[in-house]
């Protein structure tokens, strides 16, 4: 007889018989306690009268096809690392096979690797019927690691903004600009992979890693220290091509400059085939040229600015040059230029200054300045100079008055700081005296040292403020006997001319006219267009 949990069967010479301890267990349960015991053909209807009543009934007939044995079903995974073991129960009264047997067959099915005893013990204590059981594990290849480049900089990456950030669209730019020194992108070194070994006792290959390089061009290099580093070498604009990264000492752009491309704010030369459109602001360290128009935008660089399409300025930005700025037309512009501002055509109802000079001199009737202020250090040239209209006009050169208020401040504030330096020094060397007598305390020593502080401070200021006074000085030297102003064609009533601080009316028009100042007479002078004077602004 065999037993288990509320079942027992037993065999006698006309067949199986089943009984049970409590009535009213489920049918289900009674199903899988004969399954288990390789019983599978039995008499329906004596199984139902036995869940009905729970009185030992005979289910089947002896039968020798009945009685097998077990049979141990091994399968092996398709990858071979793992190996599976089920038992074919045997009728009841036949054993379950041994740990050995189980053994045997994994062997017999080529597994020779990982095999488990515990998880074997474990499935013959059990006697799961039919259930697959893994009892073998092979250990897989440990997979490697590919090499890749890692982008610091990405020139290619989009503007990206958080759900709780504030954008001005206006000053942000696509353009990716790097310094010597900038970390560009770095290169995570490949990881090899380990071999493994399936339940077969093959190895199990792990699959090969690949290597990548830096693909670079001008204005990058590897870093020294780090070759896994890569950095930038130059000032300029980090470009991407086919994959290649470069640091292009100019910046060119071949569209306008709007939401699409944003602000510029560059490092070195910039060229823009298309317009600046309102409120972007291209601000570069060397030269800008523009090849389309500017609208109520900010330019400014350190270098010389060439706008072939003109300005709209709209009352709206400015453009500023370190050097000279060359353009076509201006119109309601502010233009600020450290040398020469060049106009081919119109200057209308603009305030432009040029520390040397302003010249309007283009071919045609288009060649005028009317209206708004123009102010340059040496001459201002046009071939008409304000209208018909009687727009009023002003020209001012010579000394700015800007020019003069800046050395006044200047020569305050170098002042200022002597006349400190001044009532400092005693103090100073008073007790500079006393800690030579050893006879500075502690007070005395902190208030030495605070006082030296100072002094250092104050003699950097002077320095620094001389430095601008001197350089300002020698511009004034430049220009504090000159001023002209020139009229090729015709110079209409409403300018008002000063030079030098001597200011003129013109009530009626008047052709092919320079205006000086008379410094003896104290009054502008009208000469000659072509009058020179024995020197430019004489």
């Amino acid at each position: 007889m065999f037993e288990k949990d509320n079942f027992s069967l037993e065999a006698k010479p006309d067949g199986i018989y089943v009984s049970c301890k409590e009535p009213g267990f489920k049918e289900n349960d009674l199903y899988a306690f004969l399954k288990e015991y390789g019983i599978i053909r039995y008499d329906f209807k004596a199984i139902r009268q036995f869940v009905k009543d729970g009185k030992t009934v005979k289910i089947c007939p002896r039968s020798p096809a009945l009685e097998k044995d077990a049979k141990i079903l091994v399968t092996v995974s398709k990858d071979k690392m793992t190996a599976m073991v089920a038992i074919d129960p045997p009728f009841f009264s036949k054993p379950w096979p041994t740990e050995e047997e189980i053994k045997k067959s994994l062997a017999a099915n080529g597994v020779k690797v990982g095999i488990n005893d515990d998880s074997i013990r474990s499935l013959l204590a059990r006697q799961l019927a039919n259930e697959p059981i893994a009892v073998a594990e092979g250990v897989p290849p440990v997979e490697g690691k590919d090499a890749y480049i890692e982008l610091l900089k990405d020139p290619d990456k989009p503007f990206e903004v958080r759900d709780d950030e504030k954008i001005d669209f206006w000053s942000r730019s696509t353009i990716v600009t790097v310094h010597p020194g900038q970390e560009i992108a770095i290169k995570h070194p490949l990881e090899n992979g380990k071999n493994g070994v399936d339940v077969t006792g093959a190895v199990a290959k792990a699959k090969p890693v690949k290597n990548v390089e830096f693909s670079f061009g001008e204005g990058l290099a590897r870093d020294e220290e780090n070759s896994l580093l890569l950095i930038a070498t130059a000032e300029g604009q980090l470009k991407k091509t086919q994959g290649r990264l470069a640091v292009l000492p100019e910046l060119d752009i071949h569209q306008d400059i709007d939401f699409g491309i944003g602000s510029i704010d560059f490092t070195g030369a910039v060229k823009i085939h298309g317009a600046v459109r309102e409120g972007f602001h291209v601000v570069a360290q060397g030269n800008i040229e523009i090849f389309g128009p500017v609208e109520g935008a900010d330019i400014d660089s350190q270098g010389v600015v060439v706008i072939q399409g003109g300005i709209r300025g709209m009352g709206k930005g400015t453009i500023r040059s370190s050097g000279d700025i060359s353009l076509n037309f201006a119109d309601q512009a502010t233009i600020r230029a450290g040398g020469t501002i060049l106009a081919k055509n119109a200057v209308l109802h603009s305030h432009l200054y040029a520390q040397r000079a302003v010249m309007a001199l283009g071919m045609g009737k288009k060649s005028q300045i009317a209206g708004g202020r123009i102010e340059a250090g040496l001459e201002v040239s046009c071939n008409i100079l304000g209208s018909e209209m009687g727009t009023k006009t002003e020209v001012v050169v010579g000394l700015p008055p800007e020019m003069l208020e800046k050395r006044k401040v200047f020569t305050g504030e170098v002042k200022r700081c002597e006349e400190n330096l001044e009532r400092l020094e005693p103090n100073l060397a008073l007790l500079k005296k006393l800690e030579a007598s050893g006879q500075l305390d502690d007070k005395k020593r902190a208030m030495m040292m605070d006082l030296t502080k100072m002094k250092f401070q104050l003699q950097a200021a002077r320095d620094s403020m001389q430095a601008e006074l001197n350089a300002l000085l020698e511009q004034l030297e430049l220009v504090k006997d000159k001023g002209i102003v020139r009229v090729k064609d015709v110079c209409y009533g409403g300018v008002v001319i000063t030079i030098r601080g001597l200011s003129y009316i013109v009530h009626e028009p008047c052709k092919f006219t320079a205006f000086i100042a008379d410094d003896e007479a104290r009054a502008i002078k009208l000469v000659p267009y072509d009058y020179m004077g024995g020197r430019l602004g004489g």
